[in-house]
């Protein structure tokens, strides 16, 4: 199988539009506090990351799907209430701490990628949403940076109400790098119980 037959694949959750709309509106919020050069993320884009599984062949999506759907996951609601800016990826997102089937469903995700040979975090699960890409400094820079940089601290200045995440389906997405941008392409979904 060659490198063309593999592609750059996660799991996600999706959002609902009005999930999407609030998530713009805050974007439009921080725009100022933010480097010029920060690329906000598309509306269509948003989303809540499982599980990066990185270069990805048809056969182990197929196993994937195998795996996943043998499995059983419960709907839950996930609160996400702190903006954050994580350094090393030069992220602004929202972030929360996962609720107990957000994490059951990360850490048996993160079993099948190893058992797979799939991509592993070097990092304990955080639920979040990208907000910016490319930020190459922190917003609100008045504040002390160690307040700022990965951590589950609120930066924000502007009053927001917690997001509160549907969590009702997981998506295989392939992420897509256009001349655009990137592009985030549902390939399968599993319905949660």
């Amino acid at each position: 199988m060659s490198k063309n037959d593999s592609k750059r694949t996660f799991i996600g959750f999706p959002l609902t539009v009005k999930n999407q709309q609030g998530l713009i509106d805050v974007q439009q919020q921080l725009a100022a506090t933010i480097n010029p050069s920060a690329k906000p993320v598309q509306m269509a884009n948003l989303h809540i990351t499982a599980a990066f599984l990185g270069q990805t062949s048809q056969i182990d999506m197929q196993k994937i799907d195998s795996l996943i759907s043998s499995m059983s996951f419960k709907r839950s609601s996930q609160v996400l209430e702190s903006i954050a800016y994580w350094s090393n990826a030069k992220v602004v997102c929202i972030e929360g701490k996962a609720n107990d089937e957000l994490a059951h469903i990360a850490v048996k995700l993160a079993e099948i990628s190893r058992k797979l040979n799939l991509y592993q975090s070097q990092h304990a699960y955080r639920p979040h949403i990208s907000l910016f890409r490319q930020v190459s400094s922190p917003p609100f820079e008045h504040q002390p940076t160690s307040d700022l940089l990965n951590t589950s601290k609120p930066i924000m200045t502007t009053e927001f109400s917690p997001f509160i995440i549907d969590i009702d389906e997981l998506i295989l997405f392939e992420s897509q790098t256009t001349a655009a941008g990137v592009n985030y392409i549902p390939m399968k979904n599993w319905p949660l119980i």
